[in-house]
């Protein structure tokens, strides 16, 4: 009866709930136990990086500003990133050199004409091969708090009618001719890899975006903007006004996008435009086909969040792309696998099929943040969420990489966090992007070939060349057989300004090496094998103090012989390296610090103050004084100095005392006390007495 119940029930179970056999399935293995996650594609493997959240503090000196820096390019280099997406412009302000908007609060130390930070920190993203995007607020506006010096005259912030609250009005043309010179502003003066927008476009307001019911859009305060600038629209349709604040947002992002490409096509560079807006584009049914142009038509994904189409932001992206305005778009794709509402394979499985025919590139926005927050599903349940998205971005068709927000979360899981995104991020840069990548190739410019390095020699490991045309940074390989330019083979990705190029492996065994230079469209070159190579064996030179290790050199370097540190009791001799003379070895060679102990002479004098006895002794060696002969009437008391261990020369003197002579003979003793001890061992009388009184004590007692 018992086994028809149970059966019975699951049956029940399982008819009424069908996904219920799902939670019996296994859990999804551990990453450990997981193939290694391999990759066989270019990837952007980028970084958001903000003063604005903590995840750099402000600037308050150069070599403070150096020294975290280059702890961000440790981090990059753990996680084995590739681009740097830093904040340059948060609310109307600029951590550059600006004419045109005050100086960030966080940047107001910085004197330009001495030390530009960003110039540098640019200079530094190249030199490692890393891409740099300068992220850009263009509408969002601040208080005192985010300004460092007054608001420039042009910049319209000055006149409260460009001011929508917090943002400036994008209706209004003079703010969008000011944006468009803010970009080029920075275009012009820095080496900026890219200029890229995040997701703030259009405010909430009152409304919250809404375009029926009691309060619509029609009530925000940019009405008067909307009747004035309105042309065909209807001033009187909430719809209608939905569509002219997206008219205006596009309107800002064609300026920028055309006065970059004129830039570049005149000065022949090839600098990037990027916006990051929110994961969703529109909710629909997740469908997409193409017009006979290859553009997507889609009612939008298969999704049920906050769309950036609508809602308050009135973002067409898929205009921007569609138009072929970007160069990149990278979605903030930031919810887990099995979320509910908006799954990442929703979000991004719709964006990789809506950017198939497009000339752009596609990144995700990767939520780390997520795993430490609550109800973000598999972001907090499963080790293995950020393996999943990555896998599923790898295994796509258009998506070319992904962007981490933010650095700080990156920052802490390498310092040791046990925070829940720490243990997501733990097996990147071994289990996960275990290898160097090549950024993707980008599909809106004409692709440019670089040239093949020339006279590239090796001696020993270092590696020389002479740069190639049109490139822009160097991959690096190497190998213990030959290189064959796989991507398993790259060790480094190098670049910085010159015709000549030189590569430090630090390596200590004979490998063979390749170059291959990358354009600015990322294209890649020829690999070139070395012209000659030569190999001097180099060997290591370990310095040791006592059983210490306190300095290794190679013997291909030339050093200085390392300080030996002072020693108590060995400082009379100056101590020695046990080898000084390097140019021969042909091995490891152990280098011992030589001390010489230092020696002491302890001097013994007699009574009279002549030389008795001299005895030298080592540092800390036990001093055993002699044996002075006896001297009538004088007794030995000491010496004059505590006698221990050897610690300094000594003079060691005795200590006498003059015995006194007894009395001469026939002189009369001085009359003894009643009661002294002499008198009562020797007088007769007194012990007769002391019987006596014994004697009646006792008879008394009884």
């Amino acid at each position: 009866m018992r086994k028809l119940f149970f059966a019975t029930l699951i049956i029940f179970i399982f008819s009424f709930f069908p996904n219920a056999l799902s939670a019996l399935d296994p859990l999804p293995p551990k990453v450990d136990d997981r193939v290694p996650y391999t990759t066989n594609k270019p990837e952007f493997r980028g970084v958001w990086i903000t003063t604005y959240t903590g995840d750099v503090p402000p600037y308050s000196s150069e070599a403070s500003f150096k020294s975290n820096m280059c702890d961000v390019f440790e981090v990059m280099e753990h996680y084995k990133l590739n681009a740097m997406i830093f904040h340059i412009r948060t609310h109307n302000n600029a951590l550059y050199k600006s004419e045109l908007n005050p100086v960030a609060s966080w940047w107001k130390t910085v004197d330009f004409d001495k030390f530009d930070p960003l110039a540098w920190l640019i200079d530094e993203c190249h030199k490692r091969g890393i891409e740099f995007h300068a992220w850009m607020n263009p509408y969002r506006l601040g208080n005192d708090h985010y300004y460092g010096s007054p608001l420039p005259a042009a910049n319209p912030q000055n006149d409260k009618n460009n001011v929508l609250i917090d943002i400036f009005d994008p209706g209004i043309p003079a703010v969008r001719e000011f944006l468009i010179d803010t970009v080029m502003e920075v275009v012009e003066n820095y080496d900026v890899d890219a200029i890229h927008f995040d997701d703030y476009f259009y405010r909430s307001f009152s409304s919250k975006g809404s375009l029926v019911g009691p309060v619509t859009i029609l009530d925000d305060p940019d009405q008067n903007t909307f009747e004035t600038y309105a042309g065909n629209y209807d001033t009187s349709s909430a719809y209608d006004k939905a569509d002219w604040r997206r008219e205006q947002v596009n309107l800002l992002i064609e300026g920028i996008s055309k006065a970059i490409k004129k830039y570049n096509a005149e000065n022949n560079r090839h600098v990037q435009f990027g916006i990051s807006p929110t994961g969703i584009y529109r909710n629909g049914n997740g469908v997409v086909n193409y017009d006979e142009n290859g553009k997507p038509v889609t009612t939008g994904s298969a999704t049920n969040g906050q769309e950036h189409y609508a809602s308050y932001l009135f973002a067409d992206s898929l205009k921007w792309i569609s138009e072929g305005w970007l160069d990149y778009i990278l979605p903030q794709s930031y919810w887990a696998t099995d979320h509910n509402v908006a799954s990442y394979y929703d979000v991004m499985g719709w964006w990789d099929k809506v950017v198939k025919h497009l000339d752009v590139n596609l990144y995700s926005g990767i939520g780390i943040y997520q795993a430490n927050e609550a109800n973000r599903f598999g972001w907090m349940n499963d080790d293995t969420e950020l393996y999943k998205q990555l896998d599923y971005v790898e295994a796509s068709e258009n998506i070319k990489g992904v962007c981490f927000y933010a650095y700080k979360h990156l920052k802490d899981a390498h310092r040791g966090s046990t925070l829940f995104s720490a243990r997501q991020l733990e097996n990147i840069g071994e289990r996960i992007w275990r290898e160097k990548k090549l950024l993707p190739e980008i599909k809106s410019m004409t692709p440019v070939r670089p040239g093949k390095v020339k006279n590239f020699n090796v001696v020993n490991n270092t590696l020389t060349w002479e740069g190639a045309e049109n490139a822009k940074f160097y991959l690096i390989y190497r190998s213990k057989s030959e290189v064959t330019f796989a991507d398993s083979q790259i060790i480094a990705v190098t670049g910085g300004i010159g015709d000549s190029f030189v590569y430090q492996d630090d390596a200590n065994e004979r490998y063979s090496y390749g170059v291959r230079a990358i354009s600015h469209t990322y294209a890649l070159g020829e690999g070139a094998k070395p012209d000659s190579v030569r190999y001097d064996p180099v060997y290591y030179i370990y310095f040791y103090v006592d059983e210490d290790l306190i300095a290794i050199h190679k013997s291909n370097e030339t050093f200085e012989l390392p300080a030996i540190p002072e020693k108590e009791g060995y400082d009379k001799v100056p101590p020695v390296w046990s080898v000084t003379d390097f140019s021969n070895i042909t091995s490891d060679t152990r280098v011992d610090a030589i001390y010489f102990i230092n020696e002491y002479e302890i001097k013994f004098y007699d009574k009279d103050g002549e030389l008795f006895e001299s005895m030298i002794l080592e540092h800390g060696e036990q001093i055993t004084p002699p044996d002075l002969p006896a001297i009538d009437g004088y007794e030995f008391k000491g010496w004059d100095t505590e006698i221990g261990v050897a610690t300094s020369d000594m003079e060691i003197r005795p200590i006498y005392e003059e015995i006194p002579e007894e009395n001469p003979p026939g002189e009369a003793n001085e009359k003894e006390p009643l009661f002294s001890c002499k008198a009562f061992y020797l007088n007769p009388l007194i012990c007769g007495f002391a019987a006596l009184a014994i004697l009646y004590l006792r008879k008394r007692k009884q």
